[in-house]
């Protein structure tokens, strides 16, 4: 491929982002601007290509609620495919306010306002941040998140979404590998989230809490934001 045909990498970084976004009209509009942004990206093989393609014509020709219901099934019943970053780092911790706080804070100096009421750590929005920083910037970004969108992506094959394809061109973007062999397998032996048994295991065992949750010493500082997918840091943990 050559280099002239090449986009650059910050707006396949917002390709990227609409890919991963919940399905609208103006998206499915949209499909073929967004293929000739990310498909002659040179980090792309021939197969991968190609799934990038499927990819976005399923996007634009399929019918538009059940590419919403799709959505809503992958993302929203499963914490573990969780676009939101911070609930792979910090869980339902307190320390996630904090955390949020300073990456909007980051976002800003950036010149990227907040305006559409979504949490600053949902993974097209960031994108979008990252686009904003040129590559460098971007790619010190992507390379901090890197854990957990490797974590995200074996997921995601895991349970045969399609979803896998815009993850994986994000890691090829990124330059980092795309399934590292010790988290496929752990997602192979993982138990899903998403079944409906697991949704009624985890209601069952949600604690009951009366009046407001106050944070331990009452402090709520920032603390610096780590990336560090607490499921994998538990595992390496565990192997000490």
């Amino acid at each position: 491929m050559s280099a002239h045909t090449e986009t650059p990498l910050p707006w396949a970084l917002k390709a990227v982002s609409r890919m991963l976004a919940y399905p609208e009209a103006d998206l499915q509009a949209a499909t073929g601007d967004l293929a000739r942004a990310v498909v002659p990206r040179p980090e792309l093989n021939s197969e991968e290509r190609s799934a990038v393609r499927r990819f976005l014509d399923g996007l634009g020709e399929e019918d538009l609620l059940d590419l919403q219901a799709a959505y809503v099934e992958t993302f929203d019943r499963s914490k573990k495919v969780s676009l939101y970053l911070f609930e792979h780092v910090y869980g339902e911790s307190r320390d996630r306010g904090p955390a949020m706080v300073e990456l909007k804070e980051a976002y800003r100096e950036a010149g990227l306002e907040i305006a559409c009421g979504e949490l600053p750590d949902y993974l097209p929005m960031f994108l979008e941040f990252c686009a904003e920083l040129g590559e460098g910037g971007a790619r010190d970004w992507l390379e901090e998140t890197g854990p957990i969108l490797q974590q995200l992506h074996v997921r995601l094959v895991e349970r045969d979404s399609r979803y896998a394809v815009p993850l994986r061109l994000l890691l090829r973007l990124a330059e980092l590998d795309p399934a590292p062999e010790e988290l496929v397998r752990a997602a192979e032996a993982e138990e899903r989230d998403d079944t409906p048994e697991a949704h009624d295991r985890a209601w069952m065992e949600a604690p009951v809490t009366f009046g407001p949750d106050q944070p331990a010493g009452g402090g709520g500082q920032a603390q610096p934001v780590q990336w560090v997918d607490r499921d994998r840091a538990a595992g390496q943990t565990g192997r000490s």
